[in-house]
């Protein structure tokens, strides 16, 4: 779940923050007998210009699958759904003039292929994700260390 699901919002908040991650904490729930992972988690994370981002996940779900994320700022309340986002009153917000596409995985391939084209770094190559592994990592150590204890 660490590396996975709770990478991309890590990620996510420095890049909107615009700011270094400067303390993240996490805690998990029970390792499930028979996956060995935890099935919830909770993360806490502060950039370095204030901001802060409050990251729960779990696999424990009543419902369908899938990704729903519920973002709470000062500005708003958004809610996305795979490539849908509405506000926090559940109101749909056209996102269709936002990009060529609304296919996130199209997206990441025009853009690696028009890198590629211009001799150029992408956006997100593996020197700009770096931050957030590290992040992840300190994370990971944390949560070692509270179920060695």
């Amino acid at each position: 779940m660490l590396w996975h699901h709770a990478a991309h919002t890590v990620d996510l908040f420095a890049h909107q923050t615009g700011s270094p991650i400067v303390q993240a904490n996490a805690i998990q729930g029970p390792i499930h007998p028979v996956l060995g992972i935890a099935m919830d988690m909770s993360i806490q994370l502060r950039a370095e210009s204030g901001a802060i981002c409050t990251l729960s996940l779990s696999f424990n779900n009543d419902g369908p699958l899938g990704t729903f994320f519920r973002y709470i700022g000062d500005t708003g309340t958004y809610l996305a759904r795979y490539d849908d986002l509405f506000t926090g009153k559940d109101e749909p917000i056209d996102v269709s003039g936002v990009d060529i596409s609304t296919d996130g995985i199209e997206l990441q391939d025009r853009e690696f292929v028009a890198a590629i084209r211009e001799g150029r770094e992408p956006n997100a190559s593996l020197a700009q994700v770096l931050p957030c592994y590290r992040t992840l990592a300190a994370l990971e150590q944390q949560l070692d260390a509270a179920r060695a204890s």
